[in-house]
């Protein structure tokens, strides 16, 4: 069996017709052994984040987590003048992490309209850094990311990625691969064997026909069916998260949101798992 644990992104709205018990336990019989959380104080429901993980904890679950991405949150500067105010920004989020360590946690390098790629790399490594070095028992997974025309990100191109943790060079450091954030890039193919071999944690979902991310796995615009047994092959086993945007789901019904989260997670827990080679006669 795989080592690897099958996650879902998880918000406390997911049970608010019952409890948290009545939602995950079909997904857990599918396969599931972990929980994502976001951190992020301005999301709605933070409040009840919180005691959702702890809820969760009990209940046997692993749990790990996201830092904050959404604007105002940036680590853009962090080498510089605004280190102090993004110290402040982030402490309170990672210490919720902390409690629940040892976690791994998502990070995205920083991106801006107006700073340099240089600049950026500098501001990432720089932010990894403090994190390793207040946080030790968290592992921390850069995260590879989608272009934007309008904005300079660290982490579009998985040599720039790559590039970031060979420098820190930390074991409690390496990389977050979103599967559709790559597909959204235009990379269909199987990263290198350097690259495997650094991935920590792992994002997977699909694409719809517009090009939008974030759904369970029912399109098959996503090569996970290949990128998964390889990473499996390559020695991973740590969590792989089915990340999925609530909000999308919504105009679908209950029992049809379930019946693709089970499936999803079962594919997942599958494609993970080594297969016995044939026996020959």
């Amino acid at each position: 069996m795989s080592n690897s644990l099958v996650s879902f992104s998880m918000h406390p709205r997911w049970g608010y017709k019952g409890t948290a018990v009545d939602f995950l336990e079909p997904l857990r019989a599918a396969g599931l052994a972990a929980l994502e959380y976001e951190l992020d104080a301005d999301v709605p429901d933070w409040p009840h984040f919180v005691p959702s993980m702890e809820n969760c904890q009990q209940l046997g679950f692993t749990l790990c987590f996201h830092a904050p991405y959404r604007m105002p949150h940036t680590i853009a500067g962090f080498a510089g003048q605004e280190r102090a105010a993004i110290e402040v920004a982030y402490a309170p989020m990672l210490d919720v992490a902390a409690r629940f360590g040892p976690a791994t946690v998502v990070v995205h390098g920083a991106n801006s309209a107006s700073r340099s790629y240089e600049e950026l790399c500098a501001d990432t490594v720089a932010f990894l850094r403090w994190t390793l070095a207040c946080y030790p028992s968290l592992t921390f997974a850069l995260e590879n990311l989608c272009p934007n025309p309008k904005r300079i990100k660290l982490g579009v191109t998985r040599a720039g990625l790559l590039r970031i943790v060979e420098e820190i060079d930390d074991p409690r450091l390496g990389i977050c691969w979103d599967m559709g954030h790559d597909v959204l890039a235009g990379r269909y193919d199987l990263p290198d064997d350097a690259w495997l071999q650094h991935v920590c944690h792992v994002h997977v979902h699909d694409v719809d026909e517009q090009g939008l991310d974030h759904y369970p796995l029912i399109y098959g615009r996503v090569p996970y069916q290949t990128w998964l047994p390889a990473l499996a092959e390559a020695g991973f086993a740590a969590i792989v998260t089915l990340e999925i945007k609530s909000e999308q789901l919504i105009p679908l019904g209950m029992a049809q949101i379930m019946e693709m989260l089970v499936s999803s997670i079962s594919e997942i827990r599958r494609l993970l798992t080594p297969q016995k080679p044939a026996c020959k006669l």
